[in-house]
């Protein structure tokens, strides 16, 4: 399914990740499978910028960070606050990002694949970007039947199921783990996207009780395998 982007949506769910709980957590779920190869010397391609928050993330360990975005307005604002060290930002899209670039010790793409029309075409473009020994962590939304205002307001063409993720992945990595996420924001998901057909609440960016408790049942929720949630992440290496 195609819908147009909201440029002005798409900026505020992005201004809110460096504060949003539910963001928050996928990261530090992917710096915990990341572990020590994310290190000091490594070079990281982050597909992708949204808010540029976790290139901050990223450059702390030491790593080299190397991210793109094609959306102007995004990258402005990733590039106006991105580290000030260890960190290069490309204005492109994932596929001239990765002609005759050098392969990335580790690669992220946090909810990039389901705004690219093609997604096996993008995941053979992510696969040129790999050697032997790089590792991938990517998340996408979870869950065809959520398929509502958010994903209308951001341009999603899908969101997936296990089954559909596998599909287009498998050709070219091997799935170290793939899991759900989320699982408690369904009924959050469901009420304001799908049947209210409104954007989500901003509760989760401030700093109050009810956030605080959402952040730690989505804290608590990346410790927990789930079988079902609002969020694909899967650890990939190349084949």
């Amino acid at each position: 399914m195609r819908t147009a982007a909201n440029p002005a949506y798409t900026l505020s769910d992005h201004a809110a990740r460096e504060f949003d709980r539910y963001a928050l957590a996928k990261y530090s779920l992917t710096l915990r499978w990341l572990g020590d190869r994310l290190r000091p010397g490594a070079v990281v391609y982050n597909i992708g910028l949204g808010s540029g928050y976790f290139n901050h993330l990223a450059v702390r360990t030491g790593a080299r960070v190397i991210g793109c975005e094609p959306d102007a307005v995004v990258f402005a604002s990733a590039e106006k606050s991105k580290p000030a060290v260890n960190c290069e930002l490309v204005l492109a899209d994932l596929a001239s990002f990765s002609r005759d670039r050098p392969p990335a010790d580790i690669i992220v793409m946090h909810d990039v694949l389901e705004h690219i029309e093609d997604d096996s075409q993008a995941v053979r473009d992510l696969a040129a970007l790999t050697r032997k020994g790089s590792s991938l962590v990517l998340s996408v939304p979870a869950l065809p039947l959520l398929f509502g205002q958010h994903d209308i307001e951001l341009g999603h063409f899908r969101r997936y199921t296990k089954s559909s993720l596998r599909s287009v992945l498998e050709p070219h990595f091997r799935i170290r783990r793939l899991r759900y996420f989320g699982m408690a924001s369904i009924p959050i998901v469901l009420y304001f996207s799908v049947l209210s057909r409104r954007s989500y609440p901003m509760a989760a960016a401030a700093d109050n009780f009810v956030s605080r408790a959402y952040g730690f049942v989505c804290s608590l929720e990346t410790r927990i395998p789930e079988p079902i949630g609002t969020s694909l992440i899967a650890e990939l290496e190349p084949i």
